[in-house]
């Protein structure tokens, strides 16, 4: 609330440099002047206590610079030009502000606060010289805590994992400061609530990493659901192991479409082997002394993904015969020939621009519907790829992007579909 507060304060501060009259005494000027130049550097101020400037403000600083050239230069030929660049630099930190917000995680709206967790083990990792698979673990709390930074373990993490994700999508790292400085409503090894609850794995998109849908993830887990998300080594943009080291993606396009397509399917092959040994390692955890002890009901459990993360869900509910239902948030199917159990496809409205790319996926995914005993297919009008993940709350709303569902709704929609889904298919009766 107080950054929020700050943000509007130095805004109004910048417009008010730039457009101050120049007339009546000076000591009138100087005091109009610098009340508006204040606020520009206490709004700044106030925004930088937490996680440092904020670069969205930088302009309005230059704003109230060009105020201040405006006020000392004895010429109008020069006090002009100031001031329209003044405004101008106004409206780039204004556009700036709004473009990318404070990320705000919903708070959980079900019966229980949320807790989370890490979790890792030995899995199996070809062509990687990591072996271990490290996950995030979102579930029904028995008591509210302090809320745990939302992209790593600490801020310095944050830092690491994003720096990672904008190297491998070739994006300016400062743009994802807000995902670095957020904090989630889950609280970091709080006791988990009495009772035994389904299960839901998840996998992310092609390169991603485990948080990328904390929000959704909150929900589920507010709802009365154990989420584990996996990070996939030499896959996810950049695995943190518990010890510090790091293993950076190997995922790379070669140009070539054949090539790179049977790399996908390569992929999917080794998270759908990624996600049954995190049942095998839930299965030790849940009998051995530890923060999950006996919480975990694996008689039911969902696989989940997004994207490419999809695609292994479905192939791992294939695969696997512990797995109960399967929900694909916007992946194209690959190799779930024997899949078996009910499913859930969430389709993005927006398509991917590209007829016959959007033609063959919706193929594929009735071709698996088809062979499903309870298989929805949900087409999201309004969604683009990433309006189900985290993006849509901190980045710009470009609807080829994120979708133009808005922020929240886009992660609420989500949700509910997912929700409705898990509530029929895999929560108890």
């Amino acid at each position: 609330m107080l950054r929020d507060v700050g943000t509007w304060v130095a805004v109004l501060g910048s417009l008010g440099g730039a457009l101050v009259p120049l007339r009546g005494p000076r000591g009138r000027r100087w005091v109009s002047l610098l009340v508006p130049v204040l606020a520009v550097v206490a709004g700044f101020l106030l925004n930088s206590l937490d996680g440092g400037p904020r670069w969205q403000l930088l302009p309005l600083l230059v704003a109230a610079v060009l105020a201040v050239a405006r006020f000392v230069a004895g010429r109008r030929r020069v006090r002009f030009p100031a001031a329209a660049a003044a405004v101008v630099a106004t409206f780039a930190g204004t556009l700036a502000v709004w473009a990318f917000p404070p990320l705000r995680v919903p708070g959980p709206t079900g019966p229980h606060p949320v807790g989370t967790t890490e979790v890792s083990w030995d899995g199996p990792v070809p062509d990687c010289p990591a072996s271990t698979v490290v996950a995030q673990v979102w579930y029904p709390a028995a008591t509210a805590g302090e809320p745990a930074p939302h992209l790593g373990r600490d801020r310095a993490e944050s830092r690491q994992v994003a720096a990672a994700l904008a190297g491998t999508f070739g994006v300016p790292g400062f743009l994802l400061r807000e995902a670095v400085v957020a904090r989630s409503p889950a609280a970091d090894g709080t006791p988990v609530a009495a009772g035994r609850f389904p299960v839901v794995l998840f996998s992310p998109g092609d390169a991603s990493v485990r948080r990328q849908n904390s929000a959704w993830a909150t929900a589920l887990a507010a709802g009365g659901r154990v989420v584990v998300a996996l990070d996939h080594p030499c896959d996810s943009a950049l695995v943190v192991e518990p010890d510090g080291d790091t293993v950076p993606t190997r995922v790379r396009s070669t140009g070539d479409d054949a090539r790179d397509q049977a790399a996908a399917d390569r992929q999917v092959g080794v998270r759908a082997r990624q996600l049954s040994s995190a049942l095998d390692e839930l299965t030790r955890r849940n009998a051995a002394d530890g923060l999950l002890r006996g919480h975990l009901d694996l008689s039911r459990v969902a696989a989940t993904g997004h994207s490419l993360g999809g695609a292994a869900a479905l192939r791992v509910a294939a695969d696997d015969d512990r797995v109960d239902a399967a929900v694909d948030l916007d992946g194209l199917p690959r190799g779930a020939d024997g899949l078996d159990v009910p499913v859930l496809f969430l389709v993005a409205g927006r398509g991917t621009g590209n007829p016959d790319a959007d033609a063959a996926y919706a193929r594929a995914v009735e071709a698996v519907a088809a062979r499903s005993p309870a298989a929805r297919v949900q087409r999201v009008p309004g969604a683009a790829h990433l309006t189900f993940t985290d993006a849509p709350l901190f980045l710009p709303p470009v609807p080829s992007v994120v979708g133009s569902l808005g922020r929240e709704e886009s992660v609420a929609v989500t949700v509910r579909a997912t929700e409705e889904f898990l509530g029929e298919f895999l929560d108890p009766r």
